[in-house]
């Protein structure tokens, strides 16, 4: 497979980019291109000038993973494929781990000050919550053996 040079990369990934884009951002997307092998991040993204706001949006969502990730993209996308290597392989990533409570924990009782309080402030982040709710069952009804 041939790989575009750097500079030849760092052309194609200009020309996605909006006109206003800052430089941090560029270099993030030409950095995730490029060294980081993300490449396909950017394959369906029309030229520079169209859907500007959700490109910079993006962006702006990894750069922030970058600075708040221990480690930053490189980090968190070598986590990634090391724990999707271990589920292809059959391995289960927490084997050996214990669960703790932690030390620093707080033990709420329900209809204490202290409870309410942190249930208003968990009620109010509500509105930024996703929820997953996996379903059970192995599919042998449907003859499917993968993943659901």
């Amino acid at each position: 497979t041939l790989r575009p040079s750097p500079l030849l990369r760092r052309c194609m990934v200009d020309a996605l980019l909006p006109a206003d884009c800052s430089d941090e951002h560029r270099r993030l997307a030409v950095r995730l291109s490029g060294e980081l092998g993300q490449a396909h991040l950017f394959e369906a993204w029309p030229p520079a000038g169209q859907r500007d706001a959700d490109k910079t949006q993006l962006l702006a969502q990894l750069a922030t993973l970058e600075a708040n990730y221990p480690g930053g993209l490189a980090a968190y996308i070598g986590s990634a494929r090391a724990l999707l290597g271990q589920a292809v392989r059959g391995e289960n990533a927490l084997e050996g781990w214990t669960p703790s409570v932690p030390d620093d924990g707080v033990d709420l009782q329900p209809g204490s000050p202290e409870f309410a309080a942190f249930e208003e402030r968990g009620l109010a982040e509500a509105a930024h919550l996703a929820f997953a709710v996996p379903a059970g069952g192995l599919g042998e009804r449907l003859r499917f053996s993968g993943g659901k």
